[in-house]
């Protein structure tokens, strides 16, 4: 038998009637088990893609409309937009436009959504659905990095990769959003650095 959780377990079993008892403080998203024949004992983790695009799904936007549509100023630090009225959905789209220096790179370090208070919703529960690109090659820099309470980890599209980039974001359940908060790239030069963005909130998934 082998447990999924944060950690990989792999618990022998004596015939006939067998209890097992997982006591995980975090927890995982979803818990599963799942009954092997064979042990699987050279491995520790279940590996997962590192990106959050299926292959060949591209994000269709055609006939989405933006709740949202703005610029960011240049430079480092927090920025804020508010909407114009709270949009209510599960599935939010970031959608970045172009750079600040005219490149093709786009990066954010941190983001939160604002709620019908105005407060930052919880990020615990949030998935990425997508993203049109993600720099894993030397250093992990996916989409996930955008909510990882790191503001030194950062998601990095593709170098090369040509804009309009994109992230789609599960909340985890339907909440009236008022607003979105952004961090760039920590350095000076804020490489990166998004200018027009568009964002979209849906009750259902997009389409890809």
């Amino acid at each position: 038998m082998s447990i999924e959780s944060s950690t990989f377990f792999v618990i022998p079993l004596k015939k006939g009637e067998n209890e097992i008892v997982v006591f995980d403080i975090v927890g995982p998203k979803e818990a599963k088990s799942e009954g092997l024949s064979e042990p699987l004992l050279d491995q520790l983790l279940v590996q997962k893609p590192l990106t959050h695009r299926n292959e060949g799904e591209n994000l269709n936007l055609s006939g989405e409309k933006p709740v949202f549509t703005g610029s960011f100023k240049p430079g480092n630090g927090w920025q804020e937009v508010k909407f114009n009225k709270p949009v209510t959905g599960r599935y939010v789209c970031i959608e970045a436009l172009n750079s600040q220096d005219g490149k093709d790179l786009a990066c954010i370090a941190e983001m939160y959504f604002l709620d019908k208070d105005g407060s930052r919703l919880s990020r615990e529960p949030w998935i990425v659905k997508y993203a049109d690109s993600e720099d894993v090659a030397h250093v992990n820099r996916s989409a996930d990095k955008t909510f990882d309470l790191q503001e030194s980890t950062y998601w990095s599209t593709e170098k090369g990769s040509p804009y309009p980039h994109t992230i789609v974001i599960d909340l985890g359940a339907s909440h009236a959003v008022t607003g979105f908060q952004c961090l760039p790239r920590m350095e000076s030069e804020v490489p990166g650095g998004i200018k027009d963005f568009k964002i979209y909130v849906k009750g259902e998934n997009f389409k890809y």
